[in-house]
């Protein structure tokens, strides 16, 4: 009787490794958003597998989406699909580079490529705000999938599905936001 116990708790042992490796893989990914407006004594939460987010795409109106594509409207007003998909591809091309900088007495605005994500960052210390994205590149790209004038969500949030950790975090005096990815609810 001992010896078996004792078999058991050795086989268990050694199987839990592989058992608690097996079920964090198949535990689905969560999208949670949090807002906070401490002026109003208010905060809201919402926590959503991810995949009832994608399912939600399927309860826009057709104009603006449709079969999994966003349309972002008639050629020759404002920038096209087809020139971010241009434009991001030179980006892509240039590697690990702050792209962009702006900095002036109210307002510092950074948008850089650093490894597999596109960071953005916007300080501004004279209205006590900050907000900051983080979106992987593999998600820009599978955004930009589409043809024509879509994007291409059900894709990107195929890449969404693959991301941990924070997305969005925004910060200012009258509210604070914040999305991030995770296996909780």
């Amino acid at each position: 009787m001992k010896r078996s116990v004792v078999g058991l708790l050795a086989v268990t042992a050694l199987a839990a490794p592989v058992g608690s490796r097996v079920w964090a893989q198949t535990r689905v990914p969560w999208i949670h958003v949090r807002v906070e407006e401490p002026r109003n004594d208010s905060k809201v939460s919402v926590n959503l597998p991810l995949s009832v987010a994608q399912a939600a795409l399927n309860l826009a109106p057709e104009k603006v989406l449709s079969d999994g594509r966003m349309h972002l409207g008639h050629a020759g007003k404002g920038l096209s699909a087809t020139d971010v998909r241009r434009m991001w591809g030179e980006l892509r091309a240039s590697g690990d580079a702050e792209i962009v900088s702006v900095e002036d007495k109210n307002e510092t605005v950074k948008i850089a490529r650093l490894g597999d994500r596109i960071r953005i960052r916007v300080e501004s210390p004279e209205r006590n705000e900050s907000v900051s994205i983080e979106m992987p590149v593999g998600a820009v790209d599978a955004l930009l999938s589409g043809e024509g004038e879509s994007l291409n969500l059900r894709a990107a949030f195929g890449e969404l599905q693959k991301l941990r950790g924070e997305v969005v975090k925004v910060d200012d005096k009258d509210t604070k936001v914040r999305i991030w990815i995770d296996e909780g609810n």
